[in-house]
């Protein structure tokens, strides 16, 4: 039944696109046609006579000449050679090269056109008889070719017709690194070797500290440092550590997924994994270790299904790194979603049998005040072009506390990260965002 029904919206929508008249047309077309037939001819009314014969006049030859051009414009299109490859960053315009003759010789006859796959923001520049096309790439992707829908309309709003074009064209748009320009990450650190044994475990003393989480011994409680600081520490093992080589990297996607893809993209080219990294990403089979790879890998995430965030992870961490040593960072959108609870269980059960890992949550911005009403929300709504610098969005404060709070619950270091600002906040600032 569902695929009826989509098979159904299909062939609608495509009547729909090739029917000429629009609501306007219609309205003023069946005006006409009473006007003429009703009154003009039947009562002899000579005004409304002229005026149906001026608006059904009006409407036809709006009509065909909207067919004509639309014609003309499908047989140059039909069949477009292949062309260059695209690359584009995400929220910057660039011309493609693409652009379509303007019908100068055709009263009354606009020509535009909007991307359908993949997802960008198109602008027309008119270059004498020719109009180009540059776009805004507004999700980053990785496609074989693009997919056009090609109006053709008048300039009374009457008449509009719309087919579908397909360029076979490679094109890549890699996620915006925005106010980010480099990324220190701290070196991963593994159990050391100068130990007694080497099968004993790296636990020394309790010396070291670290946040109270739920679950930890009462008796561990650093309590003069909670009369002091009021911040409930507690002591943990100090272990023997050493510096490992190799540092481990993955995608997490899901709403809001932009920043975090940005972020990643800025620790692959500013050498802030250091040597011998991997990366990895929902949605892309597999991991890379090399700066090319990592982008298309990044570009490619941007296709994973949106409810499938974290499902590769457990499987990227036992084959990226084998025997369990080291860290292993995880970039993360700011906003909550399924990844969530698959990420929390692959941690959860992965304990003492794969690294270490750290999050980083990553925004566009954190919005503190409440989120307006559904007519402010309304009254509100923008169709500005993507910005960089603004990002998508900013993230609320509650879905950016709710994150951090989920992640920090499994014992692991959590960043939170803002793209727009190109700052990256400590846990002294996420219980400021927590509190606001």
């Amino acid at each position: 039944m569902k695929r009826v029904l989509h098979i159904a919206r299909i062939v609608l929508r495509r009547a729909r696109d090739l029917f000429p008249l629009t609501l306007l047309g219609l309205a003023i077309g069946g005006g006409s046609a009473l006007a003429l037939f009703h009154y003009g001819l039947d009562r002899i009314d000579l005004v409304l006579l002229v005026v149906g014969v001026v608006g059904l006049g009006l409407v036809s030859v709006c009509t065909l000449l909207t067919l004509v051009v639309t014609l003309v414009m499908w047989l140059k299109l039909r069949r477009m050679p292949e062309a260059p490859l695209v690359n584009l960053e995400c929220g910057f315009p660039r011309r493609t090269g693409f652009s379509v003759g303007s019908p100068w010789f055709v009263p009354f006859v606009r020509v535009g056109w909007t991307w359908i796959s993949p997802e960008a923001r198109v602008r027309h520049h008119r270059r004498g008889l020719r109009v180009d096309e540059e776009v805004i790439a507004t999700r980053r992707t990785l496609r074989d070719n693009i997919v056009r829908c090609l109006e053709v309309s008048d300039s009374f709003g009457l008449t509009r017709v719309s087919f579908r074009i397909t360029e076979p064209r490679p094109l890549r748009f890699v996620p915006s690194h925005g106010a980010l320009r480099q990324m220190h990450v701290i070196r991963s650190m593994a159990a050391g070797e100068e130990l007694p044994h080497p099968d004993g475990p790296a636990e020394g003393e309790r010396a070291d500290i670290r946040r109270y989480v739920a679950g930890d011994p009462v008796r561990y409680i650093l309590w003069k440092v909670f009369a002091r600081t009021r911040e409930v520490v507690v002591r943990t093992p100090e272990r023997a550590i050493g510096p490992v080589h190799q540092t481990v990297a993955y995608l997490v996607t899901g709403e809001g997924d932009e920043p975090a893809a940005g972020a990643a993209r800025v620790a692959v080219e500013s050498g802030a994994l250091g040597g011998g990294w991997v990366l990895g990403a929902d949605g892309a089979e597999g991991h890379v270790s090399s700066s090319h790879e990592a982008l298309d890998l990044l570009a490619r995430s941007g296709d994973a299904p949106p409810g499938e965030g974290g499902v590769g992870l457990a499987d990227f961490l036992r084959t990226a790194t084998p025997g369990g040593r080291g860290r292993a960072l995880v970039f993360v959108p700011a906003r909550p979603g399924p990844w969530l609870d698959r990420v929390l269980a692959t941690v959860g059960a992965s304990r003492g049998t794969l690294p270490a890992v750290e999050f980083i949550v990553c925004a566009d911005g954190v919005n503190r005040s409440p989120g307006p009403r559904a007519i402010r929300r309304f009254a509100l709504r923008s169709d500005e072009p993507f910005d960089p610098r603004r990002g998508i969005g900013p993230t609320s404060a509650s879905d950016l506390a709710q994150v951090c709070k989920k992640l920090a619950a499994t014992r692991a270091g959590v960043l939170v990260l803002d793209r727009v600002e190109g700052r990256v906040y400590s846990q002294a600032h996420q219980k400021s965002l927590e509190a606001a």
